[in-house]
């Protein structure tokens, strides 16, 4: 059926790839991969958290961990609805009204989810990109030293 759709599939070699995904998957979920898997989502969210806590720390408030973790997950979950790239706008509009409301001045967590957000979503966005120019550059430069790309499109005769 797969060759209906797409005649260059082989199936062969799609179940066998199935097969080892399956496996992967199965192995990943069980053991030690699974609690290491645990452990580095948890350091990830605690790392991600870290910037937010020092950003207040800076404007000299402390909301405390248990505060800032509720909106931090509120926000995230809130940005899991895809309105916005990155929840551009939905995690800002969670983290100050969450915030606000277990009592800091509104001013404060404003600036600080604004100096958050300037980090953690815009800073990576230059260097990215850059990396990614340069990435497909090489690529393109690579291409064309061997004379025809990775994608060539057939010569009509």
């Amino acid at each position: 059926m797969a060759r209906h759709v797409r005649p260059g599939i082989d199936p062969e070699k799609a179940a066998e790839t199935s097969r080892r995904l399956a496996s992967l998957a199965r192995t990943a979920l069980t053991g030690r991969a699974f609690l290491a898997s645990c452990g580095f989502a948890a350091g990830d969210l605690l790392l991600d958290l870290l910037p937010l806590d020092l950003v207040f720390l800076a404007l000299r408030y402390q909301p405390g961990f248990g505060p800032l973790a509720v909106a931090y997950a509120a926000a995230n979950i809130a940005s899991a609805i895809p309105v916005t790239p990155g929840g551009l706008g939905v995690i800002e509009v969670t983290l100050v009204a969450i915030t606000v409301g277990f009592g800091a001045p509104r001013a404060t967590p404003v600036l600080a989810v604004l100096g958050y957000r300037i980090v953690n979503y815009w800073l990576p966005l230059p260097p990215g990109a850059i990396a990614y120019l340069r990435l497909r550059l090489r690529s393109g430069a690579d291409g064309n030293r061997k004379g025809k790309g990775k994608l060539a499109a057939p010569q009509a005769g």
